[in-house]
C-alpha cells in the first residue's frame, strides 16, 4: 500500500492562484493539499526542482492541473509537467490519479485525453469542483472524513484573515506601483491591437492612440467603435492612495447616422486588484449596506464611502484581446457570410 505525503497536489499558472486559493478553502480540511502559495516551507532551504518533482511524481495521491495554454511555460510548472508525464507513462499509472480542469475552454495539455475532462469551471461552482476532487481522492484509495465544527471554524477564520490581509495590501506602495505598471502595459497592448486591425479588409478604420499622458483611446471599423478610458488620479495632480483609484472603462458601440446615435454592445468598468502573485482588472460589486464584520474584508474607495467585492481579476492582455475580438466579430459579420 502506497503512503502519500499529500492527498492532493495542485499545479497551476499564476493567473489562477485566486481560483486555486478558493478551491483549496472549499476542500475538506482533513485532506492535506500541496499548493505552492500555502506550502512554501516545503521549498525553502531545499532543492526546489527536486522537491517539486517528487511531490507530483510520487508524494501525492491525486494531482489537479488548472490548465491553460501557457501552463508548463514557467520553470516550475515545466518540472511539474515532466513529473506528471513520467508518472502516467514511465511508471505506467495511467491517468487515474490525474484531474485536469480547463480554465479556458479547450485549453488542455496535448497529451491528456479530452474524453477525460469532466469538470468545467463555467458549468460547476467551486464548491462542486471541490466535491469532485474529494471523490477522486476516495476513488484512489484515500479517506475523506466528516468535517468537524472546529475544522470548519478554523478554515473560516483562516479565509477571513487572508482576505483582510489582501484588502489592506491595496494601499501599499508596491501595490500602487504595480497599478501604474499595468496601466502602461494596457496602453501598449491596446495600441498594438489597433495595428492588427487597421487593414482595409473590413472597411474604413480610424483610431486615436494612447500616449504617455493620454488616458483615452479609440478604434473604429465602419460604424463599430471600441473605446478605452483609464482613470489615474495622478494625471490630475492627485495622489493615489489605493489600487482602487485606478480603473478602466472599455466600451464597444455601434454608431448610427450623422447624429451619432448609438447602441452599446458591451461596456465594462473594472478596478485594479493586487496581490503578490496576481494583478489585474476586476469587476466591482458594490455593497451598499455592510455590517461591522464585513467591512474589513471588502475593498474600499479612497474616501471609504464605497465598499465592494472584486471578482475574477484578468490581465490587461486578456481584457484588451477579448474586446478586440468582440469588435472583430461584429465588424466582420457581413464579410463572413461570403466566406
Amino acid at each position: 500500500m502506497l503512503n502519500f505525503e499529500f492527498d492532493i497536489a495542485i499545479s497551476l499558472c499564476k493567473q489562477d492562484v485566486d481560483f486555486a486559493k478558493k478551491l483549496v478553502s472549499n476542500i475538506n480540511p482533513g485532506l492535506k493539499v500541496f499548493f505552492y502559495e500555502n506550502n512554501q516551507e516545503h521549498i525553502i532551504s531545499k532543492s526546489g526542482p527536486e522537491v517539486f518533482g517528487k511531490i507530483f511524481k510520487e508524494k501525492s495521491r491525486v494531482v489537479v492541473i488548472l490548465s491553460r495554454d501557457e501552463w508548463s511555460d514557467s520553470y516550475y510548472t515545466d518540472i511539474e509537467r515532466n513529473a506528471i508525464i513520467d508518472r502516467t507513462s514511465v511508471k505506467n499509472q495511467g491517468y487515474n490519479f490525474l484531474m485536469v480542469i480547463p480554465m479556458i475552454p479547450g485549453q488542455i495539455p496535448s497529451w491528456y485525453p479530452s474524453t477525460r475532462i469532466y469538470t468545467d469551471p463555467r458549468k460547476f461552482s467551486i464548491e462542486q469542483i471541490a466535491r469532485f476532487i474529494e471523490f477522486k481522492v476516495t476513488d484512489e484509495g484515500g479517506e475523506v472524513k466528516p468535517v468537524t465544527l472546529e475544522e470548519r471554524y478554523e478554515q473560516l477564520n483562516k479565509n477571513y484573515l487572508e482576505k483582510e490581509r489582501i484588502v489592506l495590501l491595496q494601499v501599499k506602495p508596491e501595490a500602487i506601483e504595480a497599478g501604474k505598471v499595468e496601466i502602461a502595459n494596457l496602453k501598449s497592448i491596446f495600441n498594438a491591437k489597433i495595428k492588427v486591425l487597421e487593414q482595409p479588409l473590413l472597411g474604413e478604420t480610424s483610431h486615436f492612440l494612447f500616449s504617455g499622458h493620454r488616458s483615452n483611446a479609440k478604434f473604429s471599423i465602419n460604424d463599430f467603435q471600441l473605446t478605452c478610458s483609464i482613470e489615474n488620479p495622478e494625471n490630475e495632480g492627485v495622489r493615489v492612495v489605493t489600487t482602487q483609484d485606478f480603473f478602466v472603462i472599455i466600451k464597444l458601440r455601434q454608431l448610427f447616422g450623422q447624429d451619432n446615435s448609438e447602441k452599446v454592445l458591451s461596456e465594462r468598468k473594472l478596478l485594479f486588484y493586487y496581490t503578490e502573485y496576481l494583478q489585474g482588472w476586476a469587476t466591482p460589486f458594490t455593497h451598499n449596506q455592510t455590517t461591522q464584520h464585513e467591512i474589513p474584508v471588502l475593498f474600499k474607495s479612497r474616501d471609504s464611502q464605497m465598499r465592494y467585492e472584486l471578482t475574477k481579476p484578468i490581465s490587461s492582455a486578456e481584457l484588451v484581446d477579448a474586446h478586440f475580438q468582440l469588435l472583430l466579430k461584429y465588424a466582420s459579420e457581413r464579410i463572413s457570410k461570403c466566406l
